[in-house]
């Protein structure tokens, strides 16, 4: 589908001043993520001899494409602050879904589409498999914040469980649109920001916010994270009390206290006590069991585009070693489409646990499993990641209790049962709680990356020796 009319006159009124202005490789960073260009188109702009050229090069393509690739365009320029460019361009968004002071709602599936475009969620993978049981939840616990001033619904769960788009998916529902959040939804992407770059995620959501409202009611940007968490309380209380906040990938509580504004929030974080420090109802998701079999195939099949009746005999084996999650399937998923005689080859990479070999690009945060793993890790406390990292004595498929431990570590039962919860809220640890003591445990994936990072240190310290 074309761009409509009004939307083109208004890429065409500003493209003077965009390509004076706009630095693309910014903004097509987003829109690939968007899914509304590809690598290739990327490619054709960046070869263009100078940034004008190239911003030139990237209207002409926009120009070409559809509504939803001019929403992605617009959030990119508002995420990037240009807010001189994004604003004339706001009142010619294709189908603008919802307006701050009527909360007024087109029934379609588009309008859903465009609302979620305009909020900034990110589109459904290429290859998408369902998680109904998963998904049901998270939306159950969305309809519970509708009786609630303010509330948090925390999706957790380790490094690839699918935390993000489960999050992303279970807003893409008409019925909890219109009944629990009509006047929008709107999701930022924090992940482990400065104090700076938090600041101007905040205000990009102001201005995002603002432009729903009439000329009067827009302010300056924030220029500081009281003002700006101000500002924003005032936006989703006064102005859009029937929105919901998306915050993805939180690491740290001090984060999470500056959207402590008795909003409706969801995040996704691998640390499930975050929502500790702040006030409201609170209810939670966790992400632990990874895909089943049947799930896995159908992502290989997608990605290589065979039936999964005739995929090869190694596929099992490789999902076996997937352990279930969807990071590294889908990983091994997309270097697959690319080299689809190489069933062997990555299979033998999973079972000699060559992680760093299995990279690509994909629509997760990290482009490798052992990025993903490390990450967690690095956040733990000098001591304690010492102490991580003397899991590797565990066995695989075996449970422990903490007293174990107390002797290995040779520390006190208190202490030892405080440094597993802080482990278990992280998701870097698993407990089992059923029986009458608890019982920890590793998930395969976790545990064998620590050994094979304690075997790379080893050979290092024994080479340097």
């Amino acid at each position: 589908m074309a761009l409509q009319e009004r939307t083109r006159r208004s890429l065409l009124r500003l493209r003077h001043q965009l390509e004076q202005d706009i630095k693309p490789q910014d903004l097509m960073d987003h829109m690939i993520s968007d899914g509304v260009i590809t690598v290739d188109e990327e490619e054709k702009v960046r070869i263009k001899p100078t940034r004008k050229d190239q911003a030139a090069a990237l209207i002409e393509l926009l120009l070409r494409k559809d509504d939803r690739s001019f929403i992605s365009f617009y959030n990119a320029l508002v995420k990037e602050t240009y807010y001189d460019l994004a604003k004339p361009l706001y009142q010619d968004l294709p189908g603008v879904s919802f307006n701050g002071r009527k909360g007024s709602f087109d029934s379609s599936e588009t309008s859903v589409q465009i609302m979620l475009s305009e909020g900034g969620v990110p589109q459904r993978p290429v290859v998408f498999v369902s998680r109904p049981e998963l998904l049901n939840q998270v939306r159950m616990k969305l309809d519970l914040l509708q009786k609630d001033a303010g509330g948090w619904v925390t999706v957790f769960g380790m490094a690839g469980s699918g935390k993000s788009v489960l999050a992303a998916e279970a807003v893409r529902d008409q019925r909890l649109i219109e009944e629990c959040f009509p006047n929008g939804i709107h999701w930022l992407s924090i992940g482990q920001l400065d104090k700076s770059d938090l600041l101007v995620k905040i205000q990009s959501l102001c201005f995002r916010l603002e432009q729903n409202l009439d000329s009067q009611s827009q302010q300056r940007p924030p220029t500081s994270l009281d003002e700006a968490k101000e500002r924003l309380r005032f936006l989703m209380l006064r102005r859009f009390p029937r929105s919901l906040l998306i915050l993805d990938d939180i690491w740290d509580s001090s984060v999470l206290k500056v959207f402590d504004i008795h909003c409706r929030i969801l995040l996704t974080t691998r640390n499930r006590s975050l929502t500790d420090s702040v006030s409201g109802a609170k209810y939670e998701v966790e992400v632990e069991s990874g895909l089943d079999d049947r799930k896995a195939l159908e992502i290989l099949a997608l990605y290589t585009k065979m039936n999964q009746n005739a995929l090869p005999v190694e596929a099992r084996d490789i999902v076996k070693e997937c352990k279930g999650s969807p990071l590294v399937v889908s990983l091994i998923g997309a270097l697959l489409k690319d080299k689809p005689n190489r069933w062997d080859y990555y299979l033998r990479q999973l079972r000699q646990k060559q992680f760093k070999r299995i990279r690509k690009s994909s629509s997760y945060d990290y482009d490798a499993l052992d990025q993903a793993m490390a990450a967690s890790i690095e956040v733990l406390p000098d001591e304690h990641r010492e102490l991580y990292k003397d899991l590797t004595v565990l066995q695989k498929d075996v449970k422990i209790p903490a007293k174990i431990l107390c002797v290995l570590w040779d520390l006190e039962p208190e202490e030892v049962e405080d440094i597993l919860q802080e482990f278990v809220n992280k998701s870097l640890l698993f407990v089992d709680n059923n029986s009458r003591l608890n019982l920890y445990y590793l998930h395969d994936l976790q545990l064998d990356f620590l050994v094979e990072s304690c075997i790379r240190s080893c050979s290092r310290w024994t080479g340097s020796g």
